[in-house]
């Protein structure tokens, strides 16, 4: 049972597993949160759609965005590593009542957008039995099975469950890399740089805008890390490295992604946009017999995806109960070092969700609908986060302080991450999206309430926040 209640000293007891995980864990972390055979599967055609033939372009310019919006949270990490991350970083610049929010928007944001991902894995092995062993099974209780499986291994403990996530997509990148070699052999002839060239993007930067948000999320889960200091070695180095080099080895990777796609369709980007997973569809007419490659690829990425989502987002939850920000018993340990409490609540109300709305329609379909109210807050932290850099440094580390690094880049991040967020809260959408703005909206007003009351429970709560460094 949680329980809410009020003063309490900042537990330093509840610690995680101190030095469990090195900087190639958390860098393998980072990677399997991206997820980029889902994250790539399903957003291309659109992207292509929107770019045209140089849609790789558009890729290009997200990843430099992508670099833009985490420096804020890498620089926070090297001077107060926290497992609450965001929400610690927020709280501790602008005071206890916008952590609490942000605590409460991310929860919110994390809880929902995970449904993405147990949707599409339920819904991905679904298509798969039908397709290659011809047994129907519906996808809901694939996707409850995989939850608990990986709700399990969280629970067993970090290094457990993180040797998984590392392991399973090793398999995903390599079963990536087959499908590429496979379609860039059987067109060789077609080989060539168009889908590189400036010139050949659709409508020139409307195209490029068109295609950004989308072509943006598909690197929305590389700084989830950043939750996992507490955990490993030589934090305030090891996991700006490990971020900065998933984000830059991700952002080749979609390169490679998209122009092979491109090369197996022979530049055809019409052909490209009116597919529903253009890189699949390539892939297995360039495997023939070997199709079942590309379909393993997509499931190995939701359930690494899941496994580094749920470590990380279940950290920033158990940091905030454990400093008073949300209830106290979210701040529980298990005995094998693992927050269990948070773990429950998140992976339980996840699943609720992912099963009443996967079940509305199509399953596929409606992971798109689930994961896009899900971002719209985590969007709005992301952009607090970079508005909070160069307040706190000013503050506290004035001379630290770098006009570039902490002035500059997250002025060019908040402004990178405005386009994509307008198109999630922009007038005029069709139902359900229109109603997303208010919904996150109620949200926000909830946390401003809760976080007065719980200001007014705990009154040091600003000096809580944040208050257990990771590496001390």
């Amino acid at each position: 049972m949680v329980v809410l209640g009020t003063e309490r000293p900042v537990s330093s007891t509840n610690r995680l597993t101190r030095n469990s995980l090195s900087t190639g864990d958390i860098l393998g972390v980072s990677l399997a949160n991206t997820a980029p055979a889902m994250s790539f599967f399903f957003s291309f055609a659109v992207i292509a759609a929107a770019a045209g033939l140089a849609s790789p372009l558009a890729i290009v310019v997200a990843a430099i965005a992508v670099l833009l919006k985490i420096n804020s949270l890498v620089e926070f990490t090297r001077v107060t590593p926290s497992t609450g991350s965001y929400i610690s970083y927020i709280g501790k610049t602008f005071g206890a009542v916008p952590g609490v929010m942000t605590a409460w928007a991310l929860g919110f944001g994390y809880i929902v957008a995970v449904g993405y991902v147990m949707t599409v894995m339920g819904a991905w092995s679904s298509l798969m039995l039908a397709k290659f062993i011809h047994l129907q099974v519906p996808w809901q209780p694939i996707t409850v099975l995989f939850v608990l499986f990986v709700t399990y291994l969280v629970y067993r403990g970090v290094r457990i469950s993180t040797k998984w996530a590392v392991i399973t997509f090793g398999f995903e990148l390599l079963l990536i890399l087959v499908s590429m070699i496979a379609m860039i052999v059987t067109s060789r002839a077609h080989l060539n740089l168009a889908s590189l060239n400036p010139h050949n993007i659709k409508h020139g930067l409307q195209g490029i805008g068109l295609a950004f948000p989308l072509a943006l999320f598909m690197f929305i889960g590389v700084g989830n890390p950043g939750a996992m200091v507490e955990e490993t070695r030589n934090a305030r180095q090891a996991v700006p490295i490990a971020i900065y080099a998933a984000t830059i080895f991700v952002s080749i990777l979609y390169v490679m992604m998209a122009w092979s796609t491109s090369i197996a369709f022979h530049d055809h980007a019409g052909v490209i946009a009116g597919l529903a997973v253009p890189f699949v569809t390539g892939a297995s007419k360039s495997l023939g017999p070997l199709t079942i490659l590309v379909y393993l690829a997509g499931l190995t990425s939701t359930f690494a995806s899941l496994i580094g989502a749920t470590n990380a987002q279940i950290r920033m939850i158990f940091s905030a109960g454990r400093e008073g920000l949300l209830p106290y018993g979210l701040g529980k340990v298990s005995r094998y070092g693992t927050p269990w409490v948070a773990l429950l609540l998140y992976s339980g109300l996840a699943l609720m969700i992912t099963l009443i709305w996967g079940s509305q329609g199509s399953a596929l379909t409606e992971a798109g609908v689930i994961g896009t109210l899900g971002t719209i807050p985590i969007a709005l932290v992301y952009l607090v986060l970079n508005l909070a850099l160069p307040v706190y440094y000013l503050t506290h580390h004035r001379d630290l302080f770098s006009w570039w690094k902490h002035l500059v880049v997250p002025v060019l991040g908040t402004l990178a991450l405005l386009l994509p967020l307008w198109g999630l809260i922009q007038p005029g959408q069709p139902a359900p999206f229109n109603l997303f703005p208010g919904i996150v909206l109620a949200v926000l007003v909830v946390g401003a309430i809760y976080a007065v009351i719980r200001q007014r429970q705990i009154p040091d709560l600003s000096k809580r926040v944040g208050s257990i460094i990771a590496d001390e």
